[in-house]
């Protein structure tokens, strides 16, 4: 946290609100703004201002995208904004909305500190257990659960904390998903997957991206996508006309993105599952020694990449590594390295091996690897991923069955050729001997007509 500045300038607090510090956070690497300030709350006193007056909607990359109006009075020092950014990934934290992400209760005043404790949930259920616990403190890094009589809230890296038990909400009443502008999962096999329905439309499968599919789930009450669909994934839709979004993926609601109204076929529907809390399950096979998987892509081509079934984090991910993981499952290239769990969120548990392919090895086990630095840890959007050139299987595919069939038929057709080879000759001999009886027989006749003339 911090006031703004760019380039060595601070940014003016006129209009300063959480949309503006969302842009800033998410520029900066982090999930989203927890607080903004006003009047240079950490110290800036230069007047310098690089933006006086930011009109952010939330969705924009960076700050300087956003809109800026002509300030009608001047910013004098002092008026420098800020803001306090989660720092880790705030969807993953809040389980339920009791809990909260980078702050500690009445810290230094615990009734009981106990150690290697797996999880906020965990942490948690002791405190229920405990006749003197009103809140909790969980710290990520140290797996220390700390049961607390107040909650004094304090900044703190790293720690999740929550009251004892948190308020079961009554039974979530039926959306009414015929309703204009209300966004439905319809024919899953459980509330958090299906096909996309928005006021009763399908949503079809074109331009349907981890963006669209983020922004879906989100709105939804999910914290994230775990995996996208297209073709109609979860049954036929009622087509034909159907809505096409684009998304930029920070949007709280679909009907906020761009859209458009297409006839398509029953079966370009879009789907998604979103993440209730729990990691993807990987097939079993993806476990196996030096096993790679692709997972959440649209197809088999594309997703984020996992080793010995965990995930790989994103630190260092270059094309060179990309392109080995193609290569490996049987593409002649990748087009793209992802970062930022681009298939969707990933397990906490990544992979202990950190990755350094020169781009010309036959398999990313032969790659240079070193012990996993942590940078990845508890933040399921690092995840490595990759784009392979789908196109190039198909001809690698190909021209493997072009190799085995072209010797293959030459070997057919020399044998049918030696075969007609034999059998010619073997008229021709019998051709052959046919005459040569011929000629005996016209001789001895020959013979015997020049006999009786004498």
């Amino acid at each position: 946290m911090g006031d703004v500045k760019i380039g060595g300038r601070p940014v003016c607090d006129h209009h300063w609100g959480l949309p503006d510090g969302h842009v800033v956070c998410r520029e900066l690497g982090f999930a989203k703004a927890k607080k903004v300030f006003e009047k240079s709350k950490f110290g800036t006193g230069n007047t310098n201002y690089i933006i006086r007056d930011a009109y952010c909607n939330g969705t924009e990359k960076r700050l300087l995208d956003c809109g800026q109006k002509a300030p009608k009075k001047t910013c004098p020092g002092g008026r420098a904004a800020g803001v306090q950014c989660y720092t880790m990934d705030y969807f993953n934290i809040l389980n339920n909305s009791c809990y909260e992400g980078d702050v500690a209760y009445n810290l230094g005043k615990s009734n009981a500190d106990i150690q290697n404790i797996d999880s906020a949930n965990a942490c948690q259920k002791l405190c229920q257990d405990c006749t003197t616990c009103n809140y909790f403190t969980y710290q990520l890094t140290s797996k220390t659960c700390s049961l607390l009589s107040g909650k004094k809230e304090t900044v703190a890296r790293d720690t999740v904390s929550g009251p004892k038990s948190c308020k079961n909400p009554s039974a979530s009443p039926v959306r009414a998903c015929n309703s204009a502008g209300v966004v439905c999962l319809l024919q899953g096999g459980s509330p958090d997957e299906g096909n996309v329905y928005v006021g009763g439309r399908p949503v079809s499968q074109v331009t349907w991206d981890v963006q669209n599919a983020r922004v879906v789930c989100r709105e939804l009450g999910y914290v994230d996508v775990l995996e996208i669909y297209r073709s109609s994934h979860f049954g036929k839709v009622a087509g034909p006309e159907m809505i096409k979004y684009s998304c930029y993926g920070t949007e709280t609601s679909l009907t906020h993105c761009s859209s458009s109204i297409g006839r398509y076929s029953d079966y370009e529907g879009a789907g998604v599952k979103c993440h209730n809390n729990t990691a993807a399950l990987l097939p079993q096979a993806c476990h196996a020694p030096n096993k790679i998987c692709l997972w959440g892509g649209a197809g088999d081509h594309e997703g984020n990449v996992y080793f010995q079934g965990k995930p790989i984090c994103d630190d260092g991910w270059n094309s060179a590594n990309a392109h080995i993981v193609c290569t490996s499952l049987g593409f002649q290239e990748a087009l793209q390295a992802t970062t930022g769990s681009e298939f969707g969120m990933v397990p906490y548990d990544f992979s202990d091996i950190d990755f350094d392919c020169h781009g010309d090895e036959e398999h990313l086990k032969n790659c240079i690897f070193s012990e996993a630095k942590g940078k990845c840890k508890y933040d399921k959007h690092r995840g490595a991923g990759v784009r392979c050139n789908y196109a190039s299987k198909s001809i690698s595919v190909l021209l493997t069955v072009i190799n085995i069939v072209a010797p293959t038929m030459f070997i057919i057709t020399l044998v049918i050729g030696l075969v007609y080879i034999c059998k010619t000759q073997k008229k021709l001999s019998h051709i052959t001997n046919d005459t040569k009886e011929l000629r005996r027989a016209v001789s001895k006749q020959y013979h015997k007509s020049s006999s009786d003339y004498i």
